[in-house]
């Protein structure tokens, strides 16, 4: 399964959702069955990977590097398009394409889909991120998408201090002890399970919640 995080604005969450979703992949197929693959020239989890020395559940390679993985999410470089992103669409199995639900980022996200029509066709969701606390009952920005038809993962990813917390310590935000850590992860888990499910393809093992009910 080759999964590509991928989005045309920046500053929306793209390689803190593949790296937690990368993470939560792991947890859900097997440990050792799951790498990421950073192509973006800025090296961001690259980087997040060396900061945490080993922290994280999974290997972090480079774009040269080989894997030895069944299952690879790449993060790629910002605003794929042309050749590159038609590369990406024949390749991949599923794009996640994360936004922030604000005006100029959903604007970015009608000039993905753009591209992508010109590109090839290939299987993917909006995921929103950064969703600010008080729109998780209502959230325009998701209505927008909707409304237009845009194929958007139900979960979201609310806004949370602690994502940043985990990004300078090197690890996923499972391993901060820090206010929202749990819920985040929850946030991402959540995410991983629809895409599975979307792919048809059921996990090896699904964690029970022991007994409590998800934050």
């Amino acid at each position: 399964m080759l999964i590509t995080v991928t989005s045309h604005k920046g500053g929306v969450g793209k390689t803190t959702s593949a790296v937690h979703l990368a993470a939560c992949l792991a947890q859900e197929l097997g440990e050792g069955s799951v790498a990421l693959v950073d192509t973006d020239p800025n090296g961001s989890a690259l980087e997040w990977a060396a900061r945490g020395e080993g922290g994280l559940p999974f290997p972090v390679v480079g774009a040269d590097e080989e894997v030895d993985a069944e299952h690879v999410v790449f993060d790629s470089q910002g605003r794929l398009h042309g050749e590159d992103l038609a590369a990406a669409a024949e390749m991949s199995d599923y794009l996640v394409v994360p936004t922030t639900p604000d005006f100029l980022a959903l604007n970015a996200v009608g000039r993905f889909l753009e591209d992508l029509d010109e590109a090839g066709e290939c299987r993917y969701r909006v995921l929103l991120t950064m969703v600010p606390w008080y729109e998780r009952l209502y959230c325009p920005g998701r209505a927008e998408l909707e409304g237009a038809g845009v194929p958007t993962f139900a979960a979201w990813i609310q806004n949370r201090k602690v994502f940043q917390h985990a990004a300078d310590a090197g690890v996923t935000v499972k391993e901060v002890n820090r206010k929202g850590a749990e819920a985040g992860w929850w946030d991402y888990t959540r995410v991983s399970r629809e895409l599975l499910a979307d792919l048809g393809l059921g996990p090896r093992r699904l964690r029970r919640e022991s007994g409590r009910r998800a934050p």
